[in-house]
């Protein structure tokens, strides 16, 4: 996907200026910028623009917008901000077209758009990376953003836990209600966790009815901890059925950590806590198990 117009609009206080990742885990993510205003940019959860790519500084870099006119300026990060090839060493306007690369590795492409053109790229986006059903982010997105998430945990050392989740008994729930009841158990057990989970934290259908949590800077106790509210909030929860009274269901969760793996990758994380949500569904489901 790209955002390159044939012709650039105009900068004018209508005007829109977008920022589109052209490389690294979150390819093909549309940022819209203030047209007034500053934006930020980098690691830092209180920063505008949040990326998860462990060659960014908490602040790395700002944008300013004037009236539909748009300027970059390096916060003082380790690796730097370039514009075409070109380090920030001061306040940088923005053209319609120029690339920025953030650090290393993340490579960003500038545009002026119109709201519709930035709506519809947007929704492109969010189409590519989001689950049908559940609104959740998809498998693709949460294999990119765990990855992302175990090489900055390696580089600097931080923790790291997921969980898997996977809805009880999910067949037996079909066959006596129905799909469409399936279908609104996911949608129930995903809006409970989306609401439960921090903001900074990712969640995602992950497959069928699996889910997985990706627990920011968490070590395996606390990540335990946050599983069993997750846990207790679907045991909670009444789903209505059409035509028939509410349903209640149950989770089981496997909890694991980058600590406690064998080697600090991706599938060996994945795989211990998928062992470990089957050690659960074994011991009788509706429980937490974060121990081998």
């Amino acid at each position: 996907m790209t955002t390159q117009m044939t012709e650039a609009p105009a900068p004018t206080s209508r005007t829109v200026g977008l920022l589109t990742v052209t490389a690294g885990p979150s390819a093909g993510r549309v940022l819209r910028l203030p047209s007034s205003g500053e934006a930020t940019l980098g690691r830092g959860d209180d920063c505008t623009c949040v990326f998860a790519h462990a060659g960014l500084s908490r602040l790395h870099a700002r944008v300013y917008g004037i009236h539909g006119n748009y300027a970059l300026e390096d916060a003082g990060s380790k690796n730097g901000s370039f514009v075409n090839d070109a380090r920030a060493v001061a306040i940088v306007p923005l053209r319609h077209g120029d690339r920025l690369l953030l650090g290393n590795e993340m490579t960003l492409s500038f545009t002026l758009a119109t709201p519709e053109e930035a709506t519809a790229l947007t929704a492109v986006y969010e189409a590519s990376t989001r689950d049908g059903l559940t609104g959740l982010a998809n498998r693709r997105h949460l294999d990119e953003r765990l990855a992302a998430e175990v090489a900055f945990a390696r580089r600097h050392g931080a923790p790291l836990a997921i969980a898997i989740a996977d809805v009880d008994h999910f067949k037996r729930v079909n066959d006596t209600y129905g799909h469409p009841a399936g279908d609104a158990v996911l949608r129930s057990v995903a809006k409970t966790l989306g609401q439960v989970v921090r903001e900074e934290d990712v969640v995602g259908r992950y497959g069928g009815e699996e889910f997985l949590v990706v627990f920011r800077a968490t070590e395996l106790v606390r990540a335990m901890t946050a599983a069993g509210r997750l846990r207790a909030a679907i045991e909670a929860t009444a789903i209505p059925v059409a035509g028939g009274p509410s349903i209640g269901i149950t989770a089981s969760f496997g909890v694991a950590s980058l600590a406690c793996c064998t080697s600090p990758e991706v599938d060996v994380l994945v795989r211990r806590a998928d062992a470990r949500l089957y050690a659960a569904k074994n011991a009788g489901r509706n429980r937490v198990h974060g121990n081998d």
